[in-house]
C-alpha cells in the first residue's frame, strides 16, 4: 500500500466482486435539496461489504467522531470536519473508529439547478461538470476548514428555514462550489475508472426514463458490447438495466402521485408506461403497495420525504450491516 498523502489514508484495491446498492432522492422540484441531519446520524463501526451510489450530489460533514470510508478505489480516513464531496454514481462507503459512532450531517442536491446561471461566471466550466458529475473528494478539517464552516452553514439555513433562506443557501453554496473547483483544479487527473463506465447508461436513463429504448443503445454508449454490458451492470447495480429503468420510473411516478393532480392513468404515461396493468405491477413490485395505496398514505407528506425503498433516510444500525455482510 503506498500512502496518499494529500487525503492522509493508504489507497487499497476494492474488492472484486462487490454488489452495489442504488440509493435514489427523489429531490423537491422548486429547490432541490435535501438535509438529513440531527443526533441520530451515528455511523456504525462495523464495516458494510456493500458500496452504495446515488443519482445526485452528495456532500456530508462529520460533526464528531473518525474512521474511514472507501471513496470509488480509495480508503481514506476522516475525522471531525471532514468533508465529502460525493458525485453522482460514484461507489462508496463509510464506517466509524471501533467501538465508536462518528456523527454526521448529509446534503442531498442537484447544484446546477440551484444556482443556474450563477455557474457561468466561474472559471474552466469544463472541470466544473467533470467534478459535478464524477469522482470524490474529501476535505480534512485541518487543511480546509472553510469547507465545514461553509456546509456548517448551509445546513443550519435548511433546518431553520427562516425568511430568504433559499438566497443564503445559493450564496453559500456558489462559494462552496467556487473553493471546491480550486482544489479539483490542482489535482492531477483520474485515470478513467471501471466503476464509472456506466455511467452514461445511467445518466441517460434517468434523463429519458419516460421514453422507450432499446437496452443496447444504453452498452452502445458505455463502449460495450451488450453481453458485457448487462454481465458488468448486474455485477455493479445488482439488478437488469431493465429491472433498474422501472426503478427509476416508480420512483418518479411517486413525486408525481404525491405533487400533483393527474389521474393514476395519467402518471403512469408520463412515467413510460402504456399500460396501466404493467405499471401497477411493477410499482407493487417496488413499493410493497399499489399505487393508490401510496398516494392515499402520503397525503400530506413532506415533499423531502425520502423514498424507503432505495433512499436512505436514517443511518443504519451495526445488526443491520451484518445482516448483510452474511
Amino acid at each position: 500500500m503506498e500512502p496518499n498523502e494529500e487525503k492522509g489514508g493508504f489507497t487499497v484495491a476494492r474488492p472484486k466482486t462487490c454488489i452495489s446498492e442504488y440509493r435514489n432522492y427523489e429531490l423537491p422540484v422548486d429547490f432541490p435539496v435535501i438535509a438529513l441531519q440531527g443526533e441520530e446520524w451515528r455511523i456504525s463501526p462495523v464495516r458494510s461489504s456493500r458500496l452504495h451510489f446515488h443519482n445526485c450530489l452528495e456532500i456530508g460533514l462529520c460533526r464528531a467522531g473518525s474512521g474511514n470510508m472507501i471513496l470509488e478505489d480509495q480508503e481514506v480516513a476522516f475525522g471531525t470536519d471532514t468533508v465529502t464531496f460525493v458525485a453522482p454514481h460514484a461507489l462508496h462507503t463509510s464506517w466509524s473508529s471501533p467501538d465508536t459512532f462518528s456523527l454526521w450531517s448529509y446534503l442531498f442536491l442537484d447544484v446546477e439547478s440551484i444556482l443556474g446561471q450563477e455557474l457561468i461566471a466561474l472559471p474552466d466550466i469544463r472541470s466544473l461538470h467533470r467534478m459535478l458529475s464524477s469522482g470524490c473528494l474529501l476535505l480534512d478539517g485541518g487543511s480546509y476548514p472553510w469547507a465545514a464552516h461553509l456546509v456548517q452553514a448551509i445546513l443550519e439555513e435548511m433546518r431553520e428555514k427562516a425568511a430568504g433562506y433559499q438566497s443564503c443557501v445559493r450564496g453559500l453554496l456558489l462559494s462552496l462550489v467556487a473553493r471546491l473547483l480550486r482544489v479539483y483544479m490542482r489535482r492531477p487527473a483520474a485515470p478513467e475508472k471501471q466503476t464509472l463506465s456506466l455511467s452514461p447508461a445511467l445518466e441517460y436513463i434517468h434523463g429519458h426514463y419516460m421514453n422507450n429504448f432499446p437496452m443496447e443503445d444504453l452498452a452502445e454508449m458505455c463502449h460495450l458490447s451488450p453481453t458485457h454490458f448487462r454481465r458488468l451492470f448486474h455485477e455493479q447495480i445488482g439488478t437488469t438495466p431493465l429491472d433498474f429503468l422501472h426503478q427509476v420510473r416508480i420512483t418518479a411516478s411517486c413525486s408525481l402521485l404525491r405533487t400533483s393532480g393527474n389521474s393514476i392513468a395519467g402518471v403512469a404515461s408520463q412515467v413510460g408506461y402504456t399500460s396501466l396493468s404493467c405499471y401497477n405491477r411493477h410499482f407493487l413490485q417496488n413499493i410493497g403497495v399499489t399505487p393508490s395505496e401510496w398516494r392515499k398514505a402520503s397525503r400530506g407528506a413532506s415533499r423531502h420525504s425520502v423514498l424507503t425503498y432505495t433512499g436512505w433516510w436514517k443511518p443504519e444500525t451495526s445488526e443491520e450491516i451484518l445482516r448483510k455482510n452474511k
